[in-house]
């Protein structure tokens, strides 16, 4: 039913073994919940903040409430709402205020008494990064189910840049909440003002607060949203996990086989070099550098030039576009193996550069019109990722 659901992506050959899989991450036996944050953190696209960070906020909660059910939307009443949850401020806060999960229980009784209908699954908003696990969190100390979905399949830095939006649905009202159970309802026509009201709300908050926009009913949400994804991450972690002392070039190109992404080159970054931007910028496109990487064993001789923003925008060799957002582009240390962010970035850094497929929704032209290259400043269209 729901949990097999989740699941249908593996194939049913391996059902049996994935469902065993699935009881131990919401019980958090095996390790499984470090597997899921790591499939968080490649999704992310060098941004989101880091996964490992909300993990023991997730163990924690699930540890004092018990494990949280992952659903399909079709296995849920079609008039039920859903409401999408992710952190929203700086992931630099973060590290000294990491919030409780518990702001979930407050955003939930206003989303309820505001729609005037029940909450019968929360959503994680943001796949990528740190809001995959703290979706864990918030669903558990909401008693809600999470649904097997987001609301982008990576990480984007707008409130506006969701597949709801894409999909027309109404973004307000929003709700938000701090650490100290202080709530604020934003009401928005359009993804752009709630953008620049809940930031200003969560700056009061001290830059840091939970948020709860573009609710709707699970009707919607079956044609609205990303599907699967909770299921991807954790395949993605699971793969990575499975890959467990093979050298980390050999691992991204094991990935990338069976995700359909394609290993772009291993080097060494030879510079980083920050892009002034307009004072009119919006807050997707406030941040800009661009970093050079020079081939190192099998690539050697080849320059890879990558635009970074909040997350790692487009890769270009001699001038050819070899990948752009919405598409993903996410760094591995050579070393460690570990997912490189973009405010991690540094000079000598050695890497392996990994391109994944977008979800389909964001190759649509209002999807490429809010997430695509030129959404972020980049003066370049949207190439879909070529796989050979």
């Amino acid at each position: 039913m729901g949990i097999a659901g989740a699941w249908i992506l593996l194939g049913k050959d391996k059902y049996s073994e994935w469902l065993s899989y699935y009881h131990s991450l919401v019980r958090l036996n095996g390790g499984c919940l470090v597997d899921f944050a790591r499939g968080c953190d490649v999704l992310a696209a060098g941004g989101g903040g880091y996964a490992t960070g909300t993990v023991p906020m997730a163990q924690v909660a699930l540890d004092a409430q018990g494990p949280v059910e992952v659903v399909d939307l079709d296995d849920l009443p079609p008039d039920g709402l859903v409401m999408p949850c992710a952190y929203l401020g700086s992931p630099a806060v973060w590290v000294e205020r990491i919030g409780t999960g518990r702001e979930s229980i407050a955003i939930r009784r206003q989303v309820e008494q505001h729609f005037g209908a029940e909450v019968v699954a929360m959503m994680c908003t943001e796949i990528g990064g740190s809001n995959g696990p703290a979706s864990v969190a918030l669903a558990a100390n909401a008693g809600l189910p999470l649904a097997d979905a987001d609301g982008m399949g990576r990480a984007f830095p707008g409130i506006e840049q969701v597949a709801m939006q894409v999909a027309g649905v109404h973004p307000g009202p929003s709700v938000l909440a701090d650490d100290h159970d202080h709530v604020v309802l934003v009401q928005a026509d359009t993804g752009d003002w709630l953008e620049r009201l809940a930031r200003g709300a969560v700056t009061a908050f001290g830059d840091t607060g939970v948020s709860a926009e573009y609710v709707m009913t699970v009707e919607q949400a079956r044609k609205s949203v990303v599907i699967g994804s909770i299921s991807r991450a954790m395949r993605i972690g699971k793969l990575l996990s499975d890959c467990a002392g093979m050298p980390v070039v050999a691992a991204v190109r094991r990935l990338a086989s069976e995700t359909g992404g394609i290993c772009l080159m291993e080097g060494k970054i030879s510079s980083v070099s920050p892009v002034q931007t307009s004072a009119a910028s919006t807050f997707a496109a406030n941040q800009r550098f661009t970093a050079v990487m020079d081939g190192i064993n099998n690539d050697d001789g080849r320059c890879l030039r990558v635009e970074v923003g909040h997350e790692y925008l487009a890769i270009l060799e001699d001038g050819e576009v070899k990948a752009t957002t919405p598409d993903i582009i996410t760094l591995f240390d050579v070393y460690s193996g570990d997912v490189v962010a973009t405010d991690s970035l540094r000079y000598g850094q050695r890497v392996v550069v990994l391109a994944l497929p977008c979800p389909e929704l964001w190759r649509q032209p209002a999807g490429i019109d809010l997430a695509g290259p030129r959404a972020f400043g980049l003066d370049l269209d949207y190439h879909p990722l070529v796989v050979r």
